[in-house]
């Protein structure tokens, strides 16, 4: 009986998972709306409060189980799963969260739209939150 029921959330598990995989076999060009690094700690008072960053675009392909992020020349690997809310959360259905280092992306299928944020616990000054919207090639 609980052998059955286990066999039956990993079934519901991976049909969840497959329209996500699917979108994602196709290319995608993602172009960030707004970008924001935080400003330095220990600032003095009357500092200029963090500026917006420009705008970049990068594309995202999945291969052999990995999201390959392209910008400026540059390939960055992320690993990634379904992006599944906690009890009292909502979280939108047919999302991916993705990590590399310090890097965290979070990609609804649905609306293909993203937020990424950069974390550098090492250097306070490389913290950056980012969001935006990706389109099919």
């Amino acid at each position: 009986m609980i052998a059955d029921r286990a066999a039956l959330a990993g079934t519901l598990l991976l049909l969840s998972i497959a329209p996500s995989a699917a979108q994602l076999r196709r290319p995608l060009t993602c172009t960030e709306d707004a970008s924001v690094a935080l400003a330095a700690p220990g600032l003095p008072d009357g500092a200029k409060p963090p500026q917006p960053l420009k705008a970049r675009t990068f594309s995202l392909v999945s291969s052999g189980g990995l999201l390959t992020v392209i910008s400026a020349g540059r390939s960055d690997y992320y690993e990634c799963q379904p992006a599944s809310p906690r009890l009292n959360e909502r979280s939108p259905r047919n999302t991916i969260k993705c990590q590399n280092g310090v890097y965290f992306l979070l990609i609804d299928l649905n609306k293909l739209n993203f937020v990424e944020a950069q974390l550098n616990p090492e250097d306070r000054t490389e913290v950056k939150v980012s969001s935006g919207s990706c389109r099919g090639l």
